[in-house]
């Protein structure tokens, strides 16, 4: 089983859902960690957002995402 690494972070959650989008659109599944972290804090907290790939889609995926230069730090 491969597992899931990191392809794209950010401060803002919109920025990872849209690139989580893009990705779903050629059929390379993601998934976004830390997505629910300001919905069970009392006060909203600065958090990076992380959207994750399985490490075989790792190549393909940061391409998809360098086409507009949407990937961030890792």
């Amino acid at each position: 089983m491969s597992a899931l690494v990191p392809v794209f972070q950010s401060s803002y959650l919109y920025e990872i859902e849209l690139a989580k989008t893009k990705l779903a659109s050629r059929d390379i599944p993601s998934y976004i960690k830390n997505e629910y972290v300001n919905n069970i804090a009392v006060f909203p907290i600065s958090q990076n957002y992380f959207l994750l790939v399985n490490e075989r889609d790792f190549e393909v995926a940061a391409e998809i995402l360098q086409e507009n230069n949407e990937v961030g730090e890792e």
